[in-house]
């Protein structure tokens, strides 16, 4: 019997004055690491203990990021945590080394993505539109809740950072060091207005039914940022053959989003990498290390068509013309060198490799179409939001799609 639910069931059942529930079922636990679905002759409710959580991630965010939400999107069509109660209990309730939060919400409609990336361009659309409309809205409700608030210079700033960094590593091949350090040196690629975005998306927050997206989770990273960073995080959900309709949908969407927002989702997600690589450093685990520096390897070799020594001082040469002895004058019949010698052999599948080398989370994009050029991004495409303190406009009692138990992951 699974006792960590039957005592989140006991610590929820006093949470909400007048719910009383009746019936309770064990659900994945996701991330939060336990929850339970609970049911009253009302209504249906989602309790969970935060036993795994990042504790970075705080839960009191989440419930200010819910109400700011409201305040934003009022007409949205996805959903997201509609925290109805919040308590902590003491690390021995659960056996966990610190105290764990209990949170009781309204259930989710559809189910988390999982493994499973969309290769469809109907939920890549809808993805695409559920993001513009993230990105409308005006910063300032954000900001003004205390949220963070990264100004273009700043992001700059830690991904020059990042890249000197993994340079240090010895592990990156020099070819892409270059590639990136030269396109994140572009002034042009900054001009931009920072705008509220989700800030965590993976396969665990977002949520679709077989033609689109429903609700979005894990909205407790709530911040003023590059849009760009939501975009190359969706990327990595998205089957490669389906992100030119998800850019594109993006592009109409939002038509005020600066020119160069999808260049810089596409060098964010390539930079997915190399991030792994530092973590991997960072851990002490040399397998990981071993993988991520193969993978950036075999992406050097997609890049530029060719294999790189990160560590390499002078390039060898590359054709057999360097190698030939210089001509002394001399006209031996029949030993004239060839002009015309074919090139060198065709380069491995290494997209396959990449492939099956690559971990779950992360995403090598392919060549993307460039994107058309945007009105002008002086201003931002909606007015200021309402004050963000403000309590929901829905009523307390509404639930979101619960009753169909079956649709809840």
């Amino acid at each position: 019997m699974d006792t960590k639910a039957l005592k989140l069931t006991a610590i929820a059942a006093t949470m909400l004055d007048g719910f009383v529930p009746t019936t309770w079922t064990p659900l994945p636990p996701l991330d939060a690491g336990v929850r339970v679905l609970l049911g009253d002759d009302d209504q249906q409710l989602v309790a969970a203990a935060q036993t795994q959580l990042d504790r970075t991630a705080d839960i009191g965010s989440a419930a200010e990021a819910g109400r700011i939400y409201e305040a934003m999107y009022p007409h949205a069509d996805f959903v997201w945590p509609r925290l109805r109660a919040i308590t902590e209990v003491d690390a021995d309730y659960f056996d966990t080394s610190s105290p764990t939060t209990v949170t009781l919400a309204d259930p989710l409609p559809g189910a988390p993505l999982g493994d499973v990336p969309i290769a469809d361009t109907a939920r890549a659309s809808s993805l695409a539109q559920a993001l513009a409309t993230l990105h409308s809205a005006a910063p300032e409700p954000v900001s003004d809740a205390g949220f963070p608030v990264e100004d273009p210079s700043r992001s700059q700033f830690l991904i020059l950072e990042r890249l000197d960094q993994a340079a240090s590593t010895g592990r990156v091949p020099s070819s892409l060091l270059q590639h990136w350090e030269e396109e994140f040196e572009k002034v042009a690629l900054w001009h931009f207005l920072a705008t509220p975005i989700h800030g965590s998306l993976d396969e665990t927050s977002v949520y679709t039914d077989q033609e689109r997206v429903l609700a979005l989770a894990e909205i407790g990273r709530l911040r003023v940022a590059d849009p760009a960073i939501d975009l190359a995080a969706a990327s990595a959900l998205i089957d490669p053959a389906a992100l030119p309709t998800f850019y594109e949908e993006y592009r109409n969407s939002r038509p005020r989003a600066d020119e160069h927002v999808i260049a810089r989702a596409e060098l964010l997600a390539e930079f997915a990498v190399l991030d792994w690589l530092l973590e991997a450093v960072d851990s002490g685990d040399e397998t990981a290390v071993e993988d991520a520096a193969g993978l950036l390897s075999s992406f050097n070799e997609v890049l530029f068509g060719s294999p790189a020594d990160a560590t390499a001082s002078a390039e060898e040469p590359t054709s057999e013309s360097a190698t030939e002895p210089a001509d002394d004058g001399g006209n031996t019949p029949g030993t004239a060198p060839d002009s015309s010698a074919p090139a060198a052999t065709d380069a491995p599948d290494v997209e396959a490799a990449i492939t099956e080398t690559a971990a779950p989370d992360v995403f090598i994009p392919g060549a993307q179409p460039p994107s058309a050029p945007s009105d002008d991004d002086s201003e931002f495409d909606s007015e200021p939001g309402s004050q963000v303190r403000t309590e929901p406009t829905r009523d307390a009692d509404e639930t979101d799609d619960g009753e169909e138990t079956g649709r809840i992951r």
